[in-house]
């Protein structure tokens, strides 16, 4: 049985020391915390049976049975993990352009998602998949997967900056696009398209020019909101879409072309050792820069 080892700082802040309140204010969310009553080799208290009502004090070890959670059904896919860093509680990994993130049904056996299970279950067969930042299909970069519920939901300063060529030259050196996005209708049900709508969702994109070339320019974008092709819709509603988006760029409708876009810088915070971790990645190789 894999267990994962807490040991008790401080009782004072809880509401009563006891492990299910400590457990309830390391992160854990309510399902996870009620499966491990189900065996009672699913919590030890100092090397010693124990339950959630168990009282305790500072200094002592917890063990928490990671077999309590149900494994993720995800297909297992194959295919080769670009690993960028990993510990106990993360990986992350550089995905490549058009490899999607999660199953669908178009990539139920060519997915990022089943790669990273079929890994994962190599080292823990009740993995659990966790992603942080999901990616488009076309977009490339770093996508950070937690390997537990406390580094998912502990994870603080969580910061990215993308990178993307766009068409045509811009002028300002620095300038945000504050605009909500709506996700189009036709014919009564939603698509892929999204568009900027004064009856959409409030989105905040920092942009920042970063070299001018012939034809188009590079940028990085930091943003306040998470929308759905939130850079692209933006950059294509100020008459700069994206180079290869064959959504919302004329000049790659129906091209087998991919979005220059890329996740190429990530940070944040360790819950564990408060420290803040920051990495950076190559543009990919095909980029003509």
């Amino acid at each position: 049985m894999k267990y994962q080892t807490i040991i008790v700082e401080k009782t004072d802040h809880l509401k009563k020391p006891t492990i299910y309140f400590l457990l309830k204010t390391s992160g854990f969310s309510e399902h996870f915390i009620s499966n491990l009553r189900k065996n009672e080799d699913f919590v030890l208290l100092n090397g010693q049976k124990a339950n959630l009502r168990s009282v305790i004090k500072d200094g002592d070890k917890i063990d928490i049975s990671l077999d309590s959670a149900k494994p993720s059904n995800i297909l297992e896919c194959d295919g080769s993990l670009d690993i960028v860093f990993e510990d106990d509680d993360y990986l992350l990994l550089n995905k490549p352009h058009n490899l999607s993130c999660i199953p669908s049904r178009s990539h139920q056996t060519d997915n990022l998602g089943g790669m990273i299970v079929k890994y994962m279950r190599q080292k823990d067969k009740n993995f659990v998949l966790r992603i942080l930042n999901r990616l488009d299909k076309e977009t490339a970069g770093l996508v950070l997967v937690a390997k537990n519920i406390p580094a998912y939901n502990n994870i603080k300063d969580f910061k990215k900056v993308y990178f993307a060529l766009c068409e045509g030259n811009l002028e300002k050196g620095s300038f945000d696009i504050n605009a909500p996005i709506e996700t189009k209708v036709e014919n009564g049900i939603n698509v892929r398209k999204r568009e900027v709508s004064s009856f959409g969702k409030p989105a905040l994109t920092h942009v920042n020019l970063v070299k001018n070339f012939k034809e188009s320019c590079l940028c990085s974008f930091s943003l306040e909101t998470g929308r759905t092709h939130q850079i692209r819709v933006h950059m294509k509603s100020i008459g700069h879409p994206l180079v290869g988006d064959t959504i919302y760029n004329d000049k790659y409708l129906n091209s087998d072309s991919h979005t220059f876009l890329v996740l190429k810088k990530l940070s944040f915070t360790h819950p564990k050792t408060n420290e803040t971790l920051s990495f950076e990645i190559d543009f990919p190789q095909d980029w003509k820069i």
